[in-house]
């Protein structure tokens, strides 16, 4: 079948130029940039390349990290029948939409103020043009899960364990550390900081243990936090 991601660039340009205005300049170089380079073997694809390979269905199912994600979430949680928060969704919600149209009695609500003005809610589906905090009402929501989330990470484990809600987490590098937003030195202290804040809400508030696993063959380095309930 060969490498579809070597050969799709004018299909993203044009996808650029189209929707320019839902990107900055920076990401417009980048998505141009990585489709005109292809896709290297042994790399992580990036989020925003992520979401639009998606969005244009030229990602094959071995290389799209939502699959190895979305396949994790329904063996822990059957995600078909939970009212789910997705906080962090992105430009384009390529995994919430994923989700919504496999699920049967469950719905799905996803918070980004960055979310695309051209996509549209569904039946199942719910878009929230705004930041999710700690504090943000959750209603009758029974699980929340983050893809990548960064900075809400925090404000995801927060607001799930102190609402004793099921959660699952793909972490990242975590933004940038070391400057005056941020006291972490280095991507370690941050992920170490998530993973036992995680771990004691966890403990605290009587949801079971957190479990990690990984998405490897998506060559993704970061963990996968969850709980898991006795």
């Amino acid at each position: 079948m060969g490498d579809r991601l070597n050969t799709n660039y004018d299909e993203i340009e044009r996808f650029v130029i189209e929707y320019h205005d839902i990107f900055d300049e920076h990401e417009r170089k980048h998505l141009l940039n990585y489709a005109l380079r292809g896709h290297s073997n042994g790399k992580m694809i990036p989020d925003l390349v992520t979401e639009v390979y998606d969005k244009l269905n030229i990602l094959e199912d071995e290389k799209n990290i939502y699959l190895g994600f979305m396949n994790l979430l329904d063996s822990e949680f059957n995600y078909r029948d939970r009212y789910i928060i997705e906080v962090g969704g992105g430009v384009i919600p390529g995994l919430a939409r994923r989700i919504a149209n496999e699920q049967i009695t469950g719905k799905i609500k996803v918070y980004d103020p960055r979310l695309s003005k051209y996509e549209r809610n569904s039946e199942k589906l719910t878009l929230v043009r705004e930041k999710f905090y700690s504090e943000t009402p959750i209603g009758s929501a029974n699980l929340l899960i983050g893809f990548m989330p960064c900075e809400a990470t925090y404000n995801i484990i927060d607001s799930a364990t102190r609402n004793n809600i099921d959660f699952m987490i793909a972490l990242c590098e975590g933004g940038p550390h070391g400057d005056v937003y941020d006291y972490f030195e280095s991507d370690n202290d941050w992920l170490n900081a998530m993973i036992y804040m995680a771990e004691r809400g966890v403990e605290d508030y009587n949801m079971g243990t957190l479990e990690k696993a990984y998405l490897k063959e998506y060559h993704n380095p970061y963990p996968v936090i969850y709980n898991k309930r006795k």
